[in-house]
């Protein structure tokens, strides 16, 4: 068999490098693949997490692919010149925007365009419907999903595939007692605390001000109940204003952003995730690698990742409905033990980040459709 030529060559497209999942999935797919001898460049504005890609070993080539239809414009003839000395097999875009810079990138039907759909279940406005451009082909994380890609978004299922999300599960191994001990130490818990954690960005589809709902809710019936919520966003100050207003102050604790959760979850008993929406969830996975059933709405990735009654629950996106299925998960210290048990095992089974990147790199050699390296 006559060896390829040259390695598989990728241009990822992105608004920004702002902070979030979106964010870590490019730039660890994209580094993965550069250790593997791939070249692999990224393309997009500077963004809050920028730190993630300053000293990556591909390019970021500065572009304002989140601005308005002036600076898009330019964006697109600043890596058209780009192109010229350094050709590419496959755009894959990560959003709408960029998947029309790169269709006016194309010539003709090369290189073919793959989208990844990050975050479904949303409204398609006129604004949306005036570029319906979802590329040449469309990669999903989770079949809720793709069956938003195909009811909502008219995409032929042909056009589809699903290829979960996954993690670095030696990155966030199972706790130890000694770990939780440590960990709670570090954050000044008593070991007969109940702690229950939530990890990610405070803003609008989050809906973690049930958080608050919660520990309110449960004084009499979880009186040692302490919430920790990590990370930051444009509802960070209300979100201190209510804890403070509710006399929550001894029950839920914010900790800000950071960088590597891994204390939190091994501070933890569980993990609560209320969300309206969400493109998959790595933070579920995280968690549950090292341990922590999850409590989580069914958004997308909840089907994946959640078996229920023995990863964890899911619940409707409803605050009552929520706040009340939480309590009692957490109320419940034999099911969360079992739970625990089996949430580790669920991950390291299904979704390893080695899992996705073998999936995603056959992928992207068929869509490329040539004798690249596999």
């Amino acid at each position: 068999m006559s060896q390829p030529a040259r390695p598989l060559r990728i241009l990822h497209l992105t608004a920004h490098s702002e902070p979030g999942g979106l964010s870590r999935y490019i730039h660890d797919l994209a580094l993965a693949m550069h250790n593997q001898g791939y070249d692999v460049r990224v393309a997009g504005n500077r963004g809050q997490w920028h730190w993630l890609f300053e000293r990556a070993p591909f390019p970021f080539i500065e572009v304002p692919l989140d601005k308005g239809p002036l600076k898009m414009w330019q964006a697109s003839r600043a890596l058209r010149r780009y192109l010229k000395d350094h050709p590419v097999d496959i755009f894959h875009s990560h959003y709408r925007r960029t998947t029309f810079v790169a269709r006016r990138l194309q010539k003709g039907h090369y290189p073919p365009i793959l989208y990844t759909l990050h975050l479904s279940d949303i409204p398609i406005h006129w604004r949306a419907r005036l570029l319906p451009d979802y590329g040449d082909h469309i990669h999903v994380a989770s079949t809720q999903s793709q069956e938003w890609a195909i009811k909502t978004a008219h995409i032929p299922t042909e056009k589809i595939t699903i290829i979960p999300h996954g993690i670095h599960v030696e990155k966030f191994p199972i706790t130890t007692p000694a770990d939780k001990t440590a960990a709670r130490q570090s954050f000044n818990l008593s070991p007969n605390d109940k702690v229950a954690v939530f990890v990610g960005r405070l803003d609008p589809p989050k809906n973690e001000d049930w958080l608050l709902n919660i520990a309110d809710k449960s004084r009499d019936s979880l009186p040692n109940l302490k919430i920790l919520i990590a990370g930051k966003g444009p509802h960070e100050a209300d979100l201190q204003h209510q804890i403070k207003q509710q006399n929550l102050e001894s029950r839920v604790t914010m900790l800000g952003e950071r960088k590597d959760p891994l204390t939190v979850y091994q501070a933890a008993d569980a993990m609560l995730l209320p969300s309206q929406r969400e493109g998959f969830s790595l933070v579920t996975a995280e968690a549950m690698s090292t341990g922590l059933p999850v409590c989580r709405t069914r958004t997308a990735g909840s089907a994946e990742l959640i078996q229920e009654n023995i990863t964890g629950i899911t619940t409707a996106i409803d605050r009552q409905a929520f706040v009340t299925a939480a309590i009692e998960f957490l109320s419940d210290d034999e099911s969360l033990k079992k739970m625990s048990a089996s949430a580790p095992r669920h991950i390291r089974e299904n979704f390893s980040f080695e899992r996705q990147l073998e999936q995603t790199i056959a992928l992207y050699t068929r869509i490329a459709g040539q004798n690249l390296r596999p």
